[in-house]
């Protein structure tokens, strides 16, 4: 009885674990011949949002998933509480950037962002008729039935239903994860580019928690 017990209670958790979000994937994925080089090197997470408070949280939810798989992240805003974008993105303010994160030790940058918002219609139809052997009768219930019409039991007319159609919107969140090398040279720095779509979540938190979980998966 308590091994069922703990095989129900394990099967009720993963059940409300899946469903903290309708659907999450990896819709892209690139990494360069150079990926391999970001291993053992201290990683910089930066989350591309002018919201503070948006920036921490996703910073911080990545570095979590990074660091359980033994990645050396740091969020930005631990590491640089005074960092803010780039305006003026000419070659040597980028070099400049760079020059202040590799000084403190990051050689890897990973930059995050949500790419789009996209809203689908989805219409369902229920009704018409009730099931397949309704809409198609009974002839071919039995094999004989099959091969000779004459000997086949009598076909049934359809069960008309009334049909009710119901229209729902599905929302994806589309956001990306770019990681460089700074130490290489600057036409080998992007080592990977992954993109993941959210689709429906229940909640904001639940869409950090796909996406982390999705990027640090890339990048172990």
């Amino acid at each position: 009885m308590k091994n069922i017990f703990r095989s129900l209670s394990l099967l009720i958790l993963t059940a409300v674990l899946l469903s903290s979000c309708s659907g999450m994937k990896l819709a892209n994925s690139y990494k360069s011949d150079d990926f391999e080089t970001l291993r053992n090197k201290k990683m910089l997470v930066v989350a591309r949002t002018p919201m503070e408070d948006v920036r921490k949280t996703y910073e911080l939810d990545l570095v979590s998933k990074l660091k359980a798989k033994g990645v050396n992240a740091v969020a930005s805003h631990v590491a640089f509480p005074d960092l803010k974008r780039i305006d003026n993105k000419t070659a040597e303010r980028i070099a400049e950037v760079i020059a202040m994160f590799r000084k403190e030790g990051f050689d890897i940058l990973t930059l995050t962002s949500l790419k789009d918002v996209q809203e689908l219609d989805v219409m369902r139809r229920e009704g018409g008729y009730s099931s397949f052997d309704e809409y198609y009768g009974n002839k071919y219930i039995t094999l004989r039935g099959y091969y000779d019409d004459v000997t086949a039991p009598p076909r049934l007319g359809p069960k008309e239903m009334d049909e009710q159609v119901t229209i729902t919107t599905e929302t994806t969140y589309v956001l990306e994860a770019v990681t460089y090398n700074l130490s290489l040279e600057e036409e080998k720095r992007l080592l990977s580019v992954s993109t993941a779509e959210i689709t429906n979540p229940d909640t904001g938190k639940g869409v950090r928690k796909a996406f982390a979980k999705i990027v640090a998966d890339e990048l172990k």
